[in-house]
């Protein structure tokens, strides 16, 4: 597997599989065949008219399964519904199992398309949306991916009718470079990564982005996905002014211990598996003082009115389950098929939703959502520290993509 996410980069802790980057929350239980019907399908008595069905691509059986899979999903489903549904249809959603490969993803996208769904939310992998690109392309059904490297664009794979809902790659790479830099002005900087084909782009491209912006020297090391002993490499580190991580959860977690037991305090820019530190308790927090991170979207931080009501509707209908393993992009995703129907009165042909998903601008919970020619949909990036507690974390900073140099936005 390559691109954005090509590991799989799961491992287990206590029970949880914790995945490297994930995009996706995974599946709720195993089950017999390739679909799952929401549990929550809308009573039809309801509305006359037809309804709105949402095929999600998620990873429902095998060992890197979850029970919050269609947590946000149902969540916002069941929202809108009781609203009287969008423009008087009801919505539907249908999960299939994708799991994490390309011919999982292609299995599931052949049955899918069978079904002639509305739109499609999900592949959390690269290599899914690649594989899958052909088909997609021919259905001329909306795509909203959370597959969050280049090589898932909708340029790359040509397929007019994708989009984006996770910032990307590149932008979030920036975005911990950038306000690394900016706060600490370092002139040595240390880079540890987990030895898999993303992680090495990761850590290459920081470099490159440092580089540029005066870093002058590096320390650079790496160790397998599967490591359970980092001390030489955060040795290494000793003489260094920030240290940036990028790799499996377990193996930066390891990694973040090693630097506290030898004494080694600098400031830590971690990567998306922050959710996973905080969310497994996979570093004790005065191992993470001076951490900070770049998640896909984290809704307890953001200062927003809709960040606020999702963060009390999630805790109310998922009371004590931790919002770091919420997939709110998931949630903004069916809201954005939502308000694409509704700016052209109600109109739910393929056609009319992609246009228009080329048009608008929605304020969701992640941020405001408005395409660029890549078809990325959302452009800001969040900065968390973990220097407080992680439970929630705070925003340090928020990084707005646009022209050289970014801006940052203080949280």
């Amino acid at each position: 597997m390559q691109g954005r996410d090509p590991r799989p980069g799961h491992r287990y802790y206590k029970g949880v599989v914790v995945k490297k980057r994930s995009l996706a929350v995974f599946g709720s239980v195993v089950v017999a065949g390739v679909a799952s019907v929401a549990a929550a399908v809308p009573t039809m008595a309801a509305s006359s008219k037809a309804p709105i069905t949402i095929a999600y691509m998620a990873t429902l059986s095998g060992p890197y399964a979850q029970p919050s899979v269609n947590n946000d999903i149902n969540l916002v489903t069941k929202m809108i519904n009781s609203q009287g549904g969008i423009d008087g249809h009801q919505v539907q959603f249908v999960s299939y199992d994708a799991n994490l490969t390309p011919q999982q993803a292609v299995t599931a996208t052949q049955k899918m398309l069978g079904t002639k769904p509305t739109a499609i939310v999900g592949y959390s992998v690269d290599d899914q949306i690649q594989a899958t690109a052909q088909l997609l392309k021919q259905s001329g059904i909306p795509v909203l991916g959370v597959a969050q490297g280049p090589a898932a664009s909708a340029n790359v794979v040509h397929v007019p009718g994708l989009y984006t809902v996770v910032p990307n790659l590149v932008t979030s790479i920036q975005a911990s470079t950038t306000y690394g830099f900016s706060k600490f002005h370092p002139t040595s900087v240390g880079i540890f990564h987990t030895d898999d084909t993303a992680s090495n782009a990761d850590a290459a491209t920081a470099q490159a982005l440092l580089k540029k912006q005066g870093v002058k020297n590096f320390t650079v090391r790496s160790a397998s996905d599967q490591a359970t002993d980092t001390t030489q490499q955060a040795l290494a580190m000793k003489g260094d002014q920030v240290v940036y991580e990028f790799g499996f959860p377990l193996v930066e977690a390891n990694f973040n211990t090693a630097l506290s037991q030898n004494a080694i305090n600098i400031p830590i820019q971690g990567d998306q598996s922050g959710d996973f530190l905080a969310a497994f308790g996979l570093n004790k927090p005065a191992e993470l003082t001076k951490y900070a991170y770049t998640p896909y979207c984290y809704a307890p931080v953001l200062p927003t009115k809709q960040a606020k009501a999702y963060v009390s509707a999630y805790s109310a209908a998922y009371p004590g389950q931790s919002l770091h393993t919420a997939t709110p992009y998931v949630y903004d995703a069916v809201e954005l098929i939502g308000a694409a129907i509704k700016a052209n009165g109600g109109n739910l042909s393929s056609s009319s939703i992609i246009q228009q998903l080329g048009k608008i601008t929605y304020n969701g919970v992640c941020g405001t959502y408005h395409t660029d020619v890549n078809h990325d949909l959302i452009h800001q990036v969040a900065i968390v520290s973990y220097a407080n507690g992680f439970n929630p974390g705070t925003l340090a900073a928020t990084f707005q993509e646009g022209p050289v140099p970014a801006s940052f936005l203080k949280g």
